[in-house]
């Protein structure tokens, strides 16, 4: 048993395989660019328990290789994405995907065979990168984010919360608005969604189209399309629920059918208004910096 665990070729094909948990830690890093991650109902804690057990696993294995080329290097790889993972998740507060491989590749950033100049240059270089990239990120959501908070309006707010304060006495007219039949538009292309916005006015209540049909499902968590949004208006005044709505009317000029979102922002408007949802702006991949 020594003499396979000593060989060397054993241990390459272990540094290998290794190199399969620093893909996944990848696929993370990109997919929580394109998306928000959201864990679905109880399923976190099972992600948590299956994630940490071979995260320990993995780090097991690499201690076992840090030798090899392969591990070295993942060694080397590791935290700049861990890096990418936490900006893209912190806004978030998914620790849970950031804990586990922050730990693995700290560890194995020492405990790899390569050079010590090698670390010693490498890692002066990963606690700028660390230190400075937060720096920047939090000054960039400062700047463009400014003090404006923005919570979903929707049946899932927390009761506990100041904003379900404000519309707790119209929870019956909130849940027909945000109701799935109505936010989806007729061609299943699109669905509106309403906000609660907080800012150093008197706030106000927004309404935004985003395509419908993006997401991906998967047995523990899903990936919500983000970035892509049009917003509708942003008059609405908070603590009144907007009545919203799909409508299509045909344009005289080109005889096809458009698309619109009705709404009304108060029961006392003498008519209601429209907004043609006929093209969804670019996306905007540096949402995560508080830029929209």
């Amino acid at each position: 048993m020594k003499e396979i665990f000593g060989n060397i070729w054993v241990k390459r094909c272990v540094s290998i395989f290794c190199a399969a948990y620093a893909a996944v830690i990848g696929m993370f890093t990109y997919a929580t660019f394109l998306y928000d991650l959201e864990f679905v109902g109880r399923n976190m804690g099972s992600f948590l328990i299956v994630y940490s057990v071979a995260s320990i696993v993995f780090l097991l294995l690499m201690i076992y290789s840090r030798e090899m080329f392969v591990t070295r290097l993942i060694s080397l790889l590791l935290l700049p994405v861990v890096f990418f993972l936490l900006l893209f998740n912190i806004a978030n507060a998914n620790w849970i995907l950031i804990i586990p491989p922050f730990i693995v590749a700290l560890v194995m950033f020492f405990a790899a065979g390569t050079a010590e100049t090698m670390k010693v240059i490498m890692g002066t270089i990963y606690l700028l990168l660390y230190v400075l990239g937060i720096v920047a990120y939090v000054v960039c959501n400062m700047l463009f984010g400014g003090s404006t908070v923005e919570t979903p309006l929707d049946m899932n707010m927390d009761p506990q919360s100041t904003v379900y304060s404000y519309y707790k006495n119209d929870l019956v007219h909130l849940s027909e608005v945000v109701d799935e039949e109505n936010t989806i538009s007729p061609d299943g292309r699109y669905r509106f969604y309403l906000t609660d916005v907080r800012d150093s006015n008197t706030g106000s209540v927004n309404i935004y189209v985003v395509p419908h049909g993006q997401d991906i499902d998967l047995k523990f968590f899903s990936l919500k399309q983000k970035g892509i949004r049009m917003k509708v208006t942003s008059k609405g005044t908070r603590g009144v629920v907007p009545d919203v709505g799909w409508t299509v009317k045909k344009d005289e000029k080109t005889g096809k059918n458009v698309l619109y979102v009705a709404y009304r922002l108060t029961p006392l408007d003498d008519g209601w208004r429209e907004k043609s949802v006929t093209k969804m702006p670019e996306k905007n991949y540096f949402e995560f910096l508080g830029l929209s």
